[in-house]
């Protein structure tokens, strides 16, 4: 139990495990990034993607060397966004009984991780890059979706398998995660298209698997997404760089209260943009 009797006044905790722990049902994408994180060393991260030409040819005997065809490579780039929130309780409220919480603060503490995960959860699938008066914002995953892999219409079994045919075109169908609201999932089953499969654990939330005919689909409950998007991603291509790791920080007493600050800085990186399908449900 992490409790204020621990703190010391000035002094980082880690608290990347208590992160991970909260909300698994309600931040399922965050969850599954934690798992995939990778340390930073800038508010800004760089990467290259890597097109392979068609330069391989069919020589003749004694042929000359073929021309040199170049690949294509493409530049990429996120901001790390900065989360943050402090948990403050007076002195009277914290020394005083509440009935079923030994330690106030602490229980601030938690309330607070859970707002900050919140927040990650909808930045790292909805948010927009930008920089402005010191601020950065991280594009979000639907962001970095190739726009050939934007997919807009009526959900139905032939476009479903359309959207996920596309991963399979790209060659990343090998492993294929879905993140998906009740709602729309319910209308999946409606579709009779996907077989059920198993149902499994998966970083302490449940996943459902299916068959379709470009391979085995996990689908993940995510309401963040609100009634009329899903996204399909090749967990593979996604990392989380962090430039702050997640931590707690006693702040200096300042009259009759006691404060704790929470942060870190952190983004996502689909290092792929052809790894993903996004769909947008229209009537």
């Amino acid at each position: 139990m992490f409790t204020s009797q621990d703190f010391v006044s000035g002094q980082n905790y880690d608290l990347k495990d208590v992160l991970i722990e909260v909300n698994k049902k309600q931040t399922p994408f965050v969850t599954f990034l934690m798992s995939k994180t990778v340390k930073a060393t800038s508010p800004q991260v760089h990467w290259i993607t890597e097109e392979i030409a068609d330069s391989a040819v069919t020589l003749a005997e004694g042929g000359d060397a073929p021309a040199y065809v170049k690949d294509t490579l493409a530049p990429r780039d996120n901001y790390l966004e900065i989360f943050a929130a402090t948990a403050t309780v007076t002195n009277t409220a914290q020394y005083s009984k509440a009935t079923g919480i030994n330690d106030l603060l602490a229980h601030e503490v938690e309330k607070k991780t859970k707002a900050i995960k919140r927040r990650m959860e909808n930045k790292f699938i909805h948010g927009t890059k930008g920089y402005s008066n010191g601020v950065y914002t991280t594009d979000g995953i639907l962001a970095q979706i190739h726009p050939d892999h934007k997919v807009t219409g009526q959900l139905t079994a032939d476009a479903f398998e359309e959207a996920i045919g596309k991963l399979y075109d790209a060659g990343v169908s090998d492993e294929i995660l879905v993140f998906v609201p009740a709602r729309i999932k319910k209308q999946l089953n409606e579709l009779g298209n996907v077989e059920f499969y198993a149902r499994d654990k998966f970083l302490g939330f449940d996943i459902e698997q299916y068959i379709t005919v470009f391979g085995t689909v996990n689908f993940i409950l995510c309401e963040e997404l609100g009634n009329n998007k899903f996204f399909a991603v090749n967990p593979n291509y996604l990392e989380m760089p962090v430039l702050i790791p997640f931590h707690a920080q006693v702040e200096a007493v300042s009259g009759s209260k006691q404060s704790i600050y929470l942060e870190t800085q952190a983004g996502v990186n689909l290092l792929n943009d052809k790894a993903a399908v996004s769909f947008e449900i229209t009537e």
